[in-house]
């Protein structure tokens, strides 16, 4: 039910390519095959030589959104029918810690609670040469509430102060009302 952009350097979306000095990389007929799919699509992105494509993905998830979904809401609730993973959109998928650019669109408070809100990382088990069976891969989704003690003005002025208790579950927190 997700509608994917990939992001990708020019030098990853060629049949050879180096990684690191004496690492060479081919693409299989499968791998182009998928990018030939998504170009299709308009799903994917190739970043010029010369550019940072971390730029690229962070600007399109930070950019507003409202044009492209005709002013419909993008949140997934959390026990959607579908699967899929709750929260905000766009996500980003990526193990990237954005130490680079990280203070170049957003400020720092602000760059922490969109790393919090959209980024999900994942993992894959290790690939061992020539070995040919389906690898697992999983994904950590990305905090449905800020992990930030918050606080949020009530009716009659009073102020509810929100605190993340590390023993308690991911979206339960500890609030607390003071009269005024």
């Amino acid at each position: 039910g997700e509608h994917p952009l990939v992001i990708m350097p020019q030098k990853y979306t060629r049949k050879k390519f180096y990684l690191r000095q004496g690492v060479t990389q081919f693409l299989s007929e499968k791998e182009r095959a998928l990018f030939d799919r998504l170009k299709e699509k308009g799903q994917l992105y190739i970043v010029e030589p010369m550019c940072h494509d971390d730029m690229y993905w962070m600007l399109a998830s930070v950019s507003n959104q409202t044009v492209s979904t005709n002013g419909e809401s993008m949140h997934v609730s959390k026990n959607n029918d579908e699967g899929r993973f709750p929260g905000l959109r766009p996500m980003v998928i990526s193990n990237d810690k954005m130490r680079d650019h990280k203070l170049d669109l957003l400020e720092e408070r602000s760059f922490r609670r969109w790393c919090c809100s959209h980024v999900v990382n994942y993992h894959f088990t290790e690939y061992i040469e020539d070995q040919r069976e389906e690898r697992n891969i999983t994904f950590h989704a990305a905090d449905i509430f800020s992990d930030e003690i918050q606080g949020n003005e009530c009716s009659g002025g009073v102020i509810a102060w929100h605190f993340p208790v590390r023993e308690w579950d991911a979206n339960e927190r500890f609030c607390l009302r003071l009269p005024q």
